[in-house]
């Protein structure tokens, strides 16, 4: 047999090897080098319990049948049935998550002192009704004297109650919502960071001539002012935090809309412009995806939310957008912000 030169044998070899590199792979082809689809926060199921006592300023007026409460006087609202309807509400909206308890309800036949030693009676109280130039200034209410009366200290103290709900009339002098106690800091309303109690507690006020629209109202500004303090402050036309983004409207924030604020829903040109038929894209349906936000936009109007109570449901519409999931950002901000408004001192505070 004649020999194969080892020139010709290295020649066969070197086309061998690179006909089969040129042959098509019969493997699976590689994966592509996507980048990891990021796991869906799933929704907050636990339950805050927030136990409630409610002071019920509701003095007595002298009438030819006999003493009346005045609210029962002028034909306002019942402040037990309001306070349920809250209760309900802020369940529903809050998906469950917010159960409040009603653990005592007081009925008290006095005006509170206003911060300067004035009160209010039958007669001066019905002058300022008639005529507001004859109510009295200034106007707010003595928090801290109201707080020592009630006793309130000792069972913000013990854990009883969280939180304290004051129903009144027109110029009692309620904020729409405060805090008290160490740390307390402004919820649209005081701070009064002088009372004595060792945690901090939310006092709402409400008035028994308005409704449940006002109670979601005057929560909402808590919510804003709450949502302000953990993200280092806020303003509508410079939406540099998650926050700002959440809130924005169109008319203040330059034509970028999302949620919109207690005041401004998103395509609202002016203060409480709940029932503006004019459409704006917002991206208020992309906060359910919070933080994995898409940037969908769709068309918004007061349809959207829909009447006749037009702030009643945009309000509700509103916290329903609130998030509330499992767990925290990538700044480490909680994705639940139920908590930050009613587990402060956890969340804020410490």
């Amino acid at each position: 047999m004649k020999a194969i030169p080892i020139s010709r044998l290295i020649l066969v070899v070197l086309l061998v090897v690179i006909g089969v590199g040129c042959q098509p792979s019969e493997q699976a082809p590689p994966v592509a080098n996507n980048p990891p689809v990021e796991p869906k926060p799933q929704l907050a199921t636990e339950k805050i319990t927030v136990n409630v006592l409610v002071l019920n300023f509701a003095p007595h007026f002298d009438t030819p049948n006999g003493r009346v409460k005045i609210n029962d006087f002028y034909r306002w609202g019942d402040p037990r049935g309001l306070s349920q309807q809250y209760v309900n509400a802020i369940k529903e909206i809050s998906g469950g998550f917010i159960e409040f308890k009603i653990v005592e309800f007081r009925d008290l036949d006095v005006f509170p002192v206003k911060r300067d030693g004035f009160a209010y009676n039958q007669q001066t109280y019905q002058a300022c009704w008639s005529n507001r130039g004859t109510c009295h200034r200034p106007d707010e209410v003595d928090y801290p004297k109201i707080i020592q009366d009630q006793g309130v200290v000792p069972l913000i103290n013990n854990k009883t109650v969280d939180e304290v709900w004051m129903w009144g009339a027109p110029y009692f002098g309620y904020w729409e919502s405060a805090m008290a106690g160490p740390k307390a800091f402004f919820i649209n309303g005081g701070p009064f960071p002088q009372v004595g109690s060792n945690r901090a507690f939310a006092i709402m006020g409400f008035n028994y001539e308005r409704g449940l629209g006002e109670m979601l109202h005057s929560n909402c500004h808590r919510a804003e002012s709450t949502m302000a303090k953990v993200y280092g402050g806020w303003r509508a036309d410079q939406l540099t935090t998650t926050w700002a983004r959440f809130a924005a409207n169109a008319k203040q924030s330059n034509g970028e809309a999302a949620v919109g604020t207690c005041h401004y829903p998103p395509n609202g040109q002016s203060d409480y412009d709940y029932t503006n038929p004019v459409s704006v894209m917002s991206s208020a349906d992309d906060w359910y995806n919070y933080p994995n936000l898409t940037g969908a936009k769709k068309a918004v109007d007061r349809s959207t939310w829909g009447g006749p109570d037009y702030q009643l449901n945009y309000l509700r519409w509103w916290f329903n957008h609130l998030p509330r999931k499992v767990g925290r950002d990538s700044e480490g901000k909680l994705l639940n912000w139920w908590k930050y408004i009613y587990q402060f001192n956890e969340n804020i505070i410490d």
